[in-house]
């Protein structure tokens, strides 16, 4: 199965077990070095396999996550939620797994709920810091591109007509002290372009 991968119908618990497990792993821990992390005489690694197993009658406690997170060095919600297929949220209630993921953290409540109720409930997990969503973003990002685009065209424009302007002040310059013109003339030459710059 691939990293994150869950079945049809997968439960939180189940994903949570497939998770600790797959991220215990990578980390490159075995159940003995995950389970004295953990810190608890309860835990022992034959207790973290049954877990990690589903042979345990009880799936992993809202404490138990927390603390695996904490052990494993991740977000609680990346314990939470995979990549793709789907999970049941509630009986007969299938998500998928981006749906699922974005209603973990805070960013989109499920139909059939209340979304008031969500989105104030969801309001402190944002913070004043919180990103807006996906579209928004992309929007934004893609906006902006096209200023930066319009902005560094002009920008070169601006460069190339200010060139071929102090080429030609300097031409004109040139041009009145090659020619044997007064100082005095060439002087209020550059003067008037010195009064152009103000």
């Amino acid at each position: 199965m691939a990293s994150g991968q869950i079945d049809e119908g997968t439960s939180p618990g189940e994903l949570v077990r497939r998770r600790v497990r797959e991220i215990r792993r990578q980390r490159r821990l075995n159940p003995t070095q995950a389970a004295e992390m953990f810190g608890d005489p309860a835990m022992s690694a034959t207790v973290l396999m049954n877990i990690e197993a589903g042979r345990r009658q009880t799936g992993p406690t809202a404490d138990e996550l927390i603390r695996f997170a904490y052990i494993l060095d991740v977000p609680p919600a990346s314990l939470l939620t995979a990549e793709n297929g789907k999970v049941q949220v509630a009986p007969g209630v299938m998500v998928d797994a981006d749906r699922y993921r974005r209603w973990v953290v805070g960013q989109e409540a499920l139909e059939g709920t209340d979304s008031s109720h969500y989105d104030a409930a969801a309001e402190p997990l944002r913070g004043e810091g919180h990103s807006a969503p996906t579209e928004l973003r992309e929007e934004f990002l893609t906006k902006a591109q096209v200023a930066f685009d319009a902005f560094f065209a002009d920008s070169e424009e601006i460069r190339r007509n200010t060139r071929q302007q102090v080429q030609g002040v300097l031409d004109e310059v040139r041009e009145a002290v090659t020619s044997g013109r007064d100082p005095a003339e060439i002087v209020a030459k550059i003067d008037g372009f010195l009064n152009l710059l103000q």
